[in-house]
């Protein structure tokens, strides 16, 4: 068993005198261990993601009692898998942090590149791996930030043991993780499918719009020949005006205002 210890510290409101509502505190925490869990879980199980978060394939999460005098979680991730067993202990943090980084600063629509050569390669698939883990991260990582609902100057913390700050929660990045989706149905989005995964019904589109690429996700009820049309236009997006298609989307947003993803209702081919 390999162990990876790090730190989750809660600064300023309650937290200044070393304690937290303890409902909200129960939200938060379980926030977190939802959000590591499910990437955790992708880690040692070649980028398959849990949704649920419930459980990790291959390690186990700990955590300790609070320190006196301030409001700090010790946590231990404990990795049983065995592949992850025959790699360095200080190989298996670095990869680990590097995808907690790179996957939840996507969520909070912080800047990271993936660092390590293990991530970069997850990055590169052509399946919507980023995209799948924004949305399964979204809700866990919006319960990790329940104390900051109620002190906007509360800052939460994941450190590393003698490295420091490894991410960092507060009232901007809360906003990022508060989606809803707009009631309006658009109908004039046009572009082509770069990634696609058939099983989730998640993808990337090119938004000709907005000359960039927009997540988006099928209705579990969508029919075989919407389905056909998203991977036709995949198979031809990188030819130069082919597989050009319109879509009618919900939008989700953030408190923000970023598009986070498009929520496909209908699919015409151009």
């Amino acid at each position: 068993m390999k162990e990876i210890t790090f730190k989750i510290s809660y600064h300023n409101g309650d937290a200044a005198d070393g304690r937290l509502d303890m409902y909200d505190a129960s939200v938060s925490l379980q926030g977190f261990a939802k959000a590591l869990s499910i990437t955790t879980h992708a880690l040692l199980n070649d980028g398959e993601i849990r949704k649920k978060g419930n459980s990790i394939e291959g390690a186990r999460l700990y955590i300790n009692p609070s320190r006196k005098g301030s409001f700090e979680e010790l946590v231990i991730l404990a990795v049983e898998n065995p592949v992850a067993m025959s790699i360095g202990t200080s190989v298996i943090a670095n990869v680990f942090y590097d995808l907690v980084k790179w996957t939840w600063s996507k969520t909070l629509d912080l800047a990271y590149e993936p660092e390590t050569p293990q991530i970069k390669k997850l990055e590169q698939r052509i399946e919507p791996f980023l995209g799948e883990m924004e949305e399964a991260l979204e809700i866990p990582l919006e319960q990790a930030h329940r104390p900051i609902k109620k002190f906007d100057d509360m800052v939460i913390v994941i450190k590393r043991q003698r490295i420091g700050e490894v991410i960092k929660l507060d009232a901007d990045t809360l906003r990022s993780v508060s989606v809803k989706t707009e009631p309006d149905l658009i109908t004039n989005i046009t572009g082509n499918v770069t990634r696609y995964n058939i099983l989730s019904g998640i993808g990337r589109f090119y938004d000709d719009s907005l000359q960039h690429t927009v997540s988006f996700k099928l209705l579990e009820d969508a029919s075989s020949s919407q389905r056909r049309r998203i991977t036709w236009s995949l198979h031809h997006a990188q030819e130069e005006g082919k597989g050009k298609l319109r879509l009618e989307v919900k939008r989700v947003v953030s408190a923000k205002g970023v598009i986070r993803r498009y929520l496909v209702q209908k699919i015409h081919v151009l």
